[in-house]
């Protein structure tokens, strides 16, 4: 029950040699048995030499003699065996607390329980046969250990539980789930005691650690305990709470049911050319084994926005759970104003898909991993429209392969770990006559096709200038597409002077 120590008359006794310490370990993990010289051979050795009998008979004998006293290991017919009265082995003794907090249980004394369970821990000193150096006993015999630990560490655990010690075995957990990550019954205690600790979004937020674990190491899902536990804390369930408290360890909340909002702009009703941007954005984001994060960049005015709204419209039927879109003020006619703080931002969804205002967490990381939490296995596409860095878009984004996000930038956020990019490019004449002719009409635009020619030119592809040439356009019918041509300013750099231009 950690390093090999030995105590013989009350005196500390050191045994250097590692195959000797293997061969007392052995003896006193069998103790008041014989072990077999054969079994002591296979824990020695991993492929024992020709004159294994006679080096084991050495050692022993070596052993005995660093002990101190021969009838300390015994010969017998067919072995050797150490005997020990009870209390003097580690091990037994901690057989005995666990079968006297066993007794204290069945009789309802959860304190002498706890007791009996805490002295047993404390005999432990470090992994079973830390300095042991046989990789048979390690493989057959300290699993069987470490389960016996582990299962009393978890007695424990629900005892400060039901007690009320939720804050106080939170770092504990923690330490456990790192060391034991595979074992979901530490991952269960830990979401329950923080979220008894009125922590919980990091309650949530550890769920989403274990799924992500299992699904890399093992290719699978929590189990049913995991399951239950995180939507029972989503729902905030009052039988959560310690048994007997007084009253409620949080403020008495409802969560509504998820609610499958659509918050789309409308698609521009003009919009016309980029079929090709819209197939490849659109077949991309639909395949659940690509990428879930796309950012559509370019530059200012070139038609982003239109285009990713276009696409989240026409991909609604892939993610029944919702379509989201926030503007993160990082481009278009609002760029130069301050971005909306992200907690402010993550605020906003938490509430709008049911979560109260007095059930936010405060910083914006805990709001993340509710919103995590939310949206986990949820088919739901999030347009973040006009983000100027990596660091306002990497709080909202979710945590598994259900959920897809849009993303519009100046920049190709090339920070931004595993997105698929897509460069929009300015439009080209074609492209943009075929603007034109849907916001103006086909018959106008013929009529003066070559002005047309020439305003498509001076815009230099830009959407956003298209559309205001239209507008001013529309505004005045006495005006032709040649006289509005001839009001602009020269080139070159008339393109970026052009929006203010034709709006007067």
């Amino acid at each position: 029950m950690g390093s090999l120590q030995l105590n013989v008359g009350g005196s500390p006794r050191t045994v250097t040699a590692g195959k000797e310490r293997t061969i007392a370990a052995a003896l006193l993990l069998h103790a008041n048995e014989t072990v077999p010289v054969d079994k002591l051979i296979e824990y020695v050795w991993e492929v024992p030499p020709r004159t294994a009998r006679s080096s084991l008979y050495a050692m022993v004998k070596r052993l005995r003699l660093s002990l101190g006293d021969s009838d300390v290991i015994r010969t017998t017919s067919s072995g050797y065996l150490i005997e020990t009265a009870p209390g003097e082995l580690d091990l037994h003794e901690f057989h005995a607390l666990r079968k006297e907090a066993g007794q204290a249980r069945e009789r309802g004394e959860r304190l002498a329980e706890r007791t009996r369970l805490g002295k047993a821990l404390a005999l432990w000193r470090g992994p079973a046969l830390a300095d042991v150096p046989s990789p048979v006993l390690h493989h057959s015999l300290v699993p069987k250990l470490e389960e016996v630990r582990l299962e009393t560490i978890r007695r424990q655990i629900d005892l400060d539980l039901d007690s009320g010690g939720h804050t106080q075995v939170v770092g504990q957990l923690r330490d456990l789930t790192r060391n034991h990550p595979l074992q979901e019954c530490f991952w269960s205690r830990l979401m329950l005691a923080l979220y008894r600790a009125n922590r919980q979004a990091e309650a949530l937020a550890a769920f989403t650690d274990v799924r992500r674990l299992l699904d890399e190491e093992l290719g699978i899902e929590p189990g049913t305990e995991l399951r239950d536990l995180h939507t029972r804390i989503l729902r905030a369930d009052p039988a959560l709470d310690p048994a007997g408290a007084s009253e409620p360890s949080r403020p008495a909340v409802t969560v509504r049911a998820w609610e499958r909002m659509c918050q789309l702009p409308p698609a521009a009703a003009d919009f016309a050319a980029r079929d090709l941007d819209r197939r490849l954005l659109v077949d991309g984001l639909a395949d659940v084994h690509g990428p879930r994060v796309t950012v559509v960049w370019g530059p200012e005015g070139v038609g982003k926005t239109e285009l990713a709204v276009r696409v989240a419209h026409e991909l609604r039927p892939s993610f029944p759970d919702g379509q989201w879109y926030v503007a993160l003020n990082g481009d278009g006619p609002s760029a130069g104003t301050e971005p909306k703080p992200v907690a402010d931002v993550l605020a906003d969804l938490l509430i709008a898909i049911g979560v109260p205002a007095n059930a936010l967490p405060r910083s914006a990381e805990a709001r993340a991993a509710v919103l995590r939490a939310r949206i986990s296995d949820r088919r739901v596409l999030l347009v973040l429209d006009g983000a100027r860095n990596v660091q306002e878009v990497r709080a909202l984004l979710p945590g598994t392969p259900s959920a897809a996000v849009l993303i519009t930038s100046r920049s190709a956020l090339g920070e931004l770990p595993g997105a698929r990019r897509h460069s929009v490019a300015a439009l080209t004449v074609d492209e943009s006559l075929a603007m034109l002719n849907a916001m103006l009409g086909e018959n106008r635009v013929r009529a003066e096709i070559t002005a047309a020619r020439e305003l498509a030119d001076a815009c230099a592809g830009v959407p956003q200038a298209l559309r205001a040439a239209s507008a001013r356009l529309l505004a005045d019918p006495r005006l032709s597409l040649g006289d509005l041509v001839r009001e602009l300013p020269p080139a070159p750099g008339r393109q970026r002077e052009l929006h203010y231009a034709v709006a007067g």
